[in-house]
């Protein structure tokens, strides 16, 4: 979001972002040039359906007050339901691999309704275009890959947490179950070798099961867990590998961001990395679930230099191949013809 925000607003537009959760300061500085708004609402479960009435009606007001003429939701449906009752052209984006979304029976029939009403709904890879059409053949859907961006520092100071005469293989995503870092802890097991670290970064609800995973299986000497931080892109500038361990995925920025700064990839195969990652070229796949297959991937990358050196000048090229300006060019597209 902020990148199409600073995006769109470069460009001339009149950008408002708004956020329905005001519990937390934001994470990523927006530029002057956008309209910060905010509404704290509770969530429909945490509502219940006696306040899920007075919740959508709040939720209207304050999207009527930042006057739009076209919303972008990405992944949030109750914004859907105001922009029809105020009968606001709507695009819809779905930034998680479509087919392993799960709803309630109510929620999904609602879901459903409201997206078929939008004026685009863009997912993420084309394997999901091709589930759309043949399980809603009426949304008007489109594929928009997020962007890769040129790193803006060439030479990023050492982060504190990363030692210097070492090398590494990074990690970054919320410690969840769908990340999968249970099965790359269990793969860093067979591949570790005594001059790399592994080091995740990221937070989450399976923080503390995964150092103890990491204890038990007798490499937490060579893990360090790192809070989320705002400047990650120092820790790609000093890393060797970067490690992607996911059960599912959108198209993922972190993955983007590696690559932009010259990481070779390992990756299992779903979506979003099958796009980004070409086997051979710039990283390696390898089987979902096989985590042997990782561990062997990971462990040739950290033994063979001239292997990651060569992926390496291939993986930078991402920052052409999904271009920043793409992105901007295809959702200006896409508002201007929801406007028409």
């Amino acid at each position: 979001m902020t990148y199409l925000c600073e995006g769109l607003a470069a460009r001339g537009h009149t950008v408002t972002l708004l956020t329905l959760d005001d519990s937390v300061p934001d994470f990523y500085t927006l530029p002057a040039s956008v309209t910060r708004a905010r509404v704290q609402l509770p969530t429909f479960r945490a509502a219940g359906l006696l306040k899920s009435g007075p919740r959508l009606l709040k939720l209207t007001r304050a999207l009527k007050a930042t006057h739009p003429q076209v919303v972008i939701s990405f992944m949030t449906v109750s914004v859907l339901a105001a922009c029809l009752l105020l009968r606001i052209p709507y695009i819809y984006g779905d930034h998680l691999d479509v087919r392993h979304l799960t709803y309630s029976r109510k929620w999904e029939i609602l879901r459903n309704l409201l997206l078929h009403f939008a004026s685009t709904v863009t997912v993420l890879s084309e394997r999901d275009l091709q589930f759309l059409h043949i399980h809603h053949p009426y949304w008007r859907a489109q594929v928009v890959y997020n962007p890769a961006l040129v790193p803006a520092e060439k030479d990023p100071p050492r982060p504190s947490f990363m030692q210097a005469g070492k090398k590494y293989v990074l990690a970054v995503g919320r410690l969840t179950s769908q990340k999968g870092f249970d099965r790359l802890l269990s793969a860093w097991q067979q591949a570790r070798l005594p001059e790399w670290r592994l080091v995740i970064i990221g937070g989450g609800e399976d923080e503390q099961t995964l150092k103890t995973q990491a204890e038990q299986l007798g490499v937490a000497d060579s893990v360090d867990f790192v809070p989320p931080q705002k400047e990650v892109f120092s820790a790609y500038a000093h890393a060797q590998v970067f490690a992607m361990s996911s059960r599912a995925e959108g198209f993922p920025l972190v993955l983007l961001e590696a690559m932009a700064h010259g990481l070779p990839a390992v990756s299992f195969n779903c979506t979003g990395p099958d796009v980004i990652i070409r086997h051979g070229i710039d990283g390696v796949l390898v089987k979902q679930d096989d985590v042997p297959a990782l561990a062997c991937a990971l462990k040739e990358l950290m033994q063979n230099e001239t292997k990651r050196r060569q992926f390496s000048e291939r993986a930078r090229e991402v920052v052409t191949r999904f271009s920043l300006k793409h992105y901007l060019d295809k959702y200006e597209e896409l508002c201007q013809h929801a406007l028409r």
